[in-house]
């Protein structure tokens, strides 16, 4: 999150999010045989209107947040809403920029 860096905390990503082409190399390094493989955009609606992107960033960035005093959390989370307000707010709610990818291989 850059919100955190901007106000001088560390953020190492946990999450990991590879194209589909990313994703084959690695099964075929594995030696999965893919048979179908694809991605495509999942927008996903948060609920709780204004404050859905706070209690999404409340959930997924818990143990991240949890080491910061309460006050920094509150600012870290109004920045990040300054950031993504022009391409995650539609005017009445967050929606997340969910992409999915799927995967059917064997080995």
């Amino acid at each position: 999150m850059a919100a955190c860096r901007d106000f001088g905390y560390d953020y190492k990503p946990k999450f990991n999010f590879p194209t589909s082409q990313e994703f084959a190399d690695l099964l075929e390094k594995n030696k999965f045989v893919i048979e179908k493989i694809y991605d495509y955009d999942r927008p996903t609606p948060l609920k709780d209107k204004e404050k859905g992107l706070a209690n999404w960033m409340r959930q997924f960035f818990a143990s991240d947040l949890e080491r910061i005093p309460e006050k920094a959390q509150n600012e870290i989370i109004e920045e990040a809403d300054k950031l993504t307000k022009e391409s995650l707010w539609n005017g009445k709610e967050w929606v997340a920029d969910y992409r999915r990818l799927r995967v059917i291989a064997h080995l």
